[in-house]
């Protein structure tokens, strides 16, 4: 009875841990580091180096866009029956951006904080 105690309690610690660097970005079976290449506002590709989470769509019909503006173009529309990666953030504005790619339709692109939430934080672009 001991013994099996003392394993709960470790086991325990263990998950807590794992949950714990997951949540300060570190790279999990759960959440595996990729390399992707974000769009900067001036057109330029910069590899990116973050971790990918799971996020979903806020609002039917929200715009992806090209860049992190609201004057860039529309590649696509997300919709909330649609998963999301997210990969990474920016805050252009004041106004929090996600760069990310909708599952469903294989778009990838940036949305706004208002329709388009990472269910976990991500670094910065």
């Amino acid at each position: 009875m001991k013994h099996q105690t003392m394993r709960r309690g470790i086991v325990g610690l263990l998950a807590a841990a794992g949950l714990l660097a997951g949540a300060a970005g570190v790279s999990t079976a759960q959440t595996p580091a990729t390399t992707i290449t974000a769009t900067s506002a001036d057109g330029k590709a910069t590899p990116v180096h973050t971790l990918s989470q799971a996020g979903h769509y806020l609002v039917n019909g929200a715009r992806i866009r090209t860049s992190p503006s609201t004057g860039s173009t529309t590649v696509g529309y997300g919709y909330t029956s649609h998963n999301a990666t997210v990969y990474c953030r920016r805050v252009v504005g004041g106004v929090e951006w996600f760069y990310h790619t909708d599952t469903t339709t294989n778009v990838t692109g940036w949305s706004r904080y208002d329709v388009l939430v990472p269910f976990y934080a991500v670094g910065d672009c």
